[in-house]
């Protein structure tokens, strides 16, 4: 089964390389795209995808923070069936806007985020009505420049907030105890990927609730 990750905001797909391989080692087939994620060629990186996607599916669609944006703009395009694409893991990603971008932008430090508010991660309502299996996992270890930037009691991932990663629609939503980088170096964010493809939804321990 293919498997193709995509990175977030000023990152390469370096970073993703680490999350691939704990995956190659649970038997995926494995790739990552890499994209200039504050100048963002649309069609480039749609036609990156498709360069990757294994025609005889099917294929699993991962994203980090603003990548598992780019996962939703591509689908909105592509109309994939589940044949094509089955499931996407969507690891930190502010599936309805982040708040820390309304936060850069009232310091008039728009300019850095680049047109990637032009993929969502400015505020916006939405649901997940793709047929798609999604789940998302959020951080709870609140480390990085949210804390600094907004003066805020909502729990996060220190760039991102846990309510900030859920979306109408989501097939399962998970807590990891991590900040939003670290999400991806996790054995335990590959494990959870693993059982989220194999059966549609999360592991949890038995004392643990469902979201």
């Amino acid at each position: 089964m293919k498997v193709i990750l995509i990175h977030g905001l000023y990152m390469h797909g370096m970073v993703m390389q680490p999350l691939s391989q704990l995956l190659a080692k649970r038997g995926y087939e494995t790739d990552v795209i890499s994209y200039n994620s504050v100048s963002i060629e649309e069609d480039d990186v749609f036609q990156s995808i498709d360069s990757l996607i294994d025609p005889s599916g099917p294929n699993i669609l991962i994203g980090h923070s603003l990548g598992g944006l780019m996962i939703k703009h591509y689908l909105k395009a592509r109309q994939m069936t589940t044949a094509q694409v089955s499931h996407v893991v969507a690891i930190g990603s502010p599936l309805q806007g982040a708040s820390i971008v309304d936060a850069i932008q009232a310091l008039g430090l728009g300019q850095i985020l680049g047109n990637s508010t032009d993929y969502g991660l400015e505020n916006h309502s939405g649901e997940w009505n793709f047929p798609q299996k999604l789940g998302c996992i959020a951080g709870t270890m609140a480390i990085g420049f949210r804390p600094l930037l907004i003066n805020s009691a909502h729990p996060s991932d220190g760039t991102v907030t846990l309510e900030e990663t859920k979306i109408t629609g989501m097939t399962d939503h998970l807590e990891i105890n991590h900040t939003h980088t670290s999400l991806i170096f996790s054995n335990e964010v590959a494990e959870q990927i693993d059982y989220f493809i194999r059966y549609n939804c999360f592991f949890r321990q038995p004392e643990e609730s469902t979201a």
